[in-house]
């Protein structure tokens, strides 16, 4: 646990810091408060120890701008031989989180900064707690894949970059040919697992560290393609065919194949649209193209 101490006086930090090393922790000194806003610009620091008294800022201006620049939190235990009431509450009211009046006490340190440490570590297991809850509000729990939620940001960062880029964006929309028909003589539960396989059959064909596969809703799914060419967009429509053709899936009440194939509507930037809301309607109105042509197959978006 780096700790760090921001003191004016030479003493006084020299007794601190062998407080905390006694304690089994390390100390961070700063005599100042642009030394100390130096150290935590480049230093990873757990807790930090404060005087408020110093001659360049007070540690009250100081914690404000601590707070307001840093997101992530950390402890902040103000130091004061100043132990009145008012003085404690306007520590509070700056955005610290505890109050020692000086001399500081070895024992009272110690324990304070036990406490704080358990703080830090509940907060860090919340925050960690919020992020997986947050990843899985974006996956598809189906399929695994990203949901629409999930879809929609990385589908706009995409748009933004390509854009500034002025690179080429091409997205897929996926249709499963006569799915209606699997879930209603396979029933829901068969239904799902083909889903699944489906899901798993799209991704691999992807370039993981590029391409974004999401489930649109249903039996949709959609794939964006980032700095990917309409030629090149076309022939990975076609892979995805195959590779789900060679798979084999039965789907003996198909009006298409005696196995479960998929209709693919493919668009891209070239074709003109002003929005990523266009993007994906031109991908739609090909994907209605390739099933209208008996689906199995792609379709372009045709801009004319």
């Amino acid at each position: 646990m780096n700790i760090l101490v921001i003191e004016d006086s030479s003493y006084q930090r020299q007794l601190i810091s062998a407080m905390i090393a006694d304690s089994g922790f390390k100390a961070i000194c700063t005599s100042g408060c642009k030394e100390a806003l130096d150290v935590l610009a480049i230093t990873s620091v757990d807790l930090i120890l404060m005087d408020i008294e110093m001659p360049d800022m007070n540690g009250f201006e100081l914690t404000k701008i601590i707070r307001s620049t840093y997101l992530e939190w950390m402890p902040i235990i103000f130091l004061s031989a100043n132990d009145s009431e008012a003085y404690l509450t306007k520590g509070i009211d700056a955005g610290g989180d505890d109050y020692l009046t000086k001399p500081v006490k070895q024992v009272v340190l110690a324990a304070k900064i036990r406490a704080m440490e358990r703080i830090s570590l509940m907060k860090s297991a919340l925050d960690q707690a919020n992020k997986q809850l947050e990843l899985l509000s974006s996956i598809d729990p189906l399929t695994q894949v990203l949901n629409r939620r999930g879809l929609s940001p990385i589908l706009n960062n995409s748009w933004v970059n390509n854009l500034k880029e002025s690179a080429e964006l091409s997205l897929l929309m996926l249709d499963i040919d006569c799915f209606k028909l699997y879930n209603d003589n396979y029933g829901h539960q068969q239904g799902d697992d083909c889903l699944v396989e489906v899901a798993n059959i799209f991704s691999q064909v992807l370039d993981q560290s590029r391409d974004v596969i999401g489930r649109y809703g249903g039996e949709e799914f959609i794939i964006a393609l980032p700095y990917t060419p309409i030629e090149s967009a076309r022939f990975k429509a076609q892979e995805i065919i195959n590779t789900l053709l060679s798979a084999k899936i039965a789907h003996e009440y198909s009006t298409v194949l005696p196995y479960v194939s998929v209709s693919i509507g493919v668009s891209s930037t070239s074709y003109g649209a002003s929005s990523l809301e266009q993007l994906i309607k031109q991908a739609d109105l090909a994907m209605y193209q390739a099933k209208e042509n008996r689906r199995n197959q792609y379709a372009v978006f045709n801009a004319g």
